[in-house]
């Protein structure tokens, strides 16, 4: 049986104004960061997704718990919690609910057996200028580790590169991974380990892979981005995507 995957975030709209001189102009065009991983799951024959870009997620993405119960895992990536708080609403009086409790009702789904993984990005955990959100929340309290304060800006720029610590080799999510390949990432969301979280990779002492157990389900936190720019070069690693689906299929409990 396929691993049901609801994948939310990694695509934005861009919108630049160039001045020369006197003269000015606009250019508005789309970003899609999340086709890397779309086809990457395309080639994976045990999992099937559903995939709805950041102008989407308010509106589609699921708020109760027996519509996030229709999968097995959700990933947030470069996603932040208004798109997830928020609901379409009405402009009509004040008194009306906008909707559901959409944070709650993820938060009971991995309680009672799902899978959340939350990918790094500058609108991940604090995020940038702290616009991410989750410090405080119940997603947070979901996570392998805690978020910066709200309003910190926790991104790590490592400008000259680096790459894993692996702290776990014999964790399923890497061990069959060939980490002798040099690989180059550039940042990532700093963040503090739970004490109740295993830690698989780290770098400079921050976390990089953590997952943890959550009730009955389970949360991992992969704290770089999987898409440039703080991917790096790693997209080009001959193993980046069986990681990228082991990461999905030990959150989804099938390894």
């Amino acid at each position: 049986m396929s691993i049901k995957v609801l994948y939310c975030g990694d695509t934005q709209v861009n919108m630049t104004t160039h001045a020369k001189g006197i003269d000015t102009w606009t250019f508005t065009y789309y970003s899609d960061s999340a086709k890397f991983l779309r086809d990457t799951l395309d080639e994976a024959e045990d999992i099937e997704y559903t995939h709805i870009p950041n102008e989407k997620v308010i509106a589609e993405c699921p708020s109760t718990l027996e519509e996030f119960q229709k999968y097995d895992v959700v990933i947030l990536s470069d996603c932040g919690y208004n798109n997830i708080v928020m609901q379409p609403g009405n402009i009509q009086p004040f008194r009306i609910p906008m909707g559901p409790n959409r944070p709650k009702a993820l938060y009971e789904y991995v309680q009672q057996g799902g899978g959340l993984i939350m990918v790094g990005g500058w609108l991940s955990y604090s995020g940038m200028q702290g616009k991410g959100m989750y410090s405080g929340t119940l997603i947070e309290e979901l996570l392998p580790v805690k978020c910066m304060p709200r309003g910190a800006d926790d991104r790590m720029e490592v400008t000259e590169g680096y790459m894993f610590k692996i702290e776990d080799p014999e964790h399923p999510i890497v061990k069959d991974i060939d980490w002798s390949k040099k690989y180059t990432l550039l940042g990532y969301n700093k963040t503090v380990l739970r004490e109740d979280a295993h830690l698989i990779a780290s770098y400079d002492g921050d976390p990089q892979i953590a997952v943890r157990q959550v009730g009955k389900g389970r949360s991992l936190s992969y704290l770089t981005d999987i898409t440039p720019h703080w991917a790096g070069d790693f997209q080009k690693h001959p193993d980046y995507k069986k990681l990228l689906c082991n990461l999905i299929r030990w959150t989804a409990g099938k390894m």
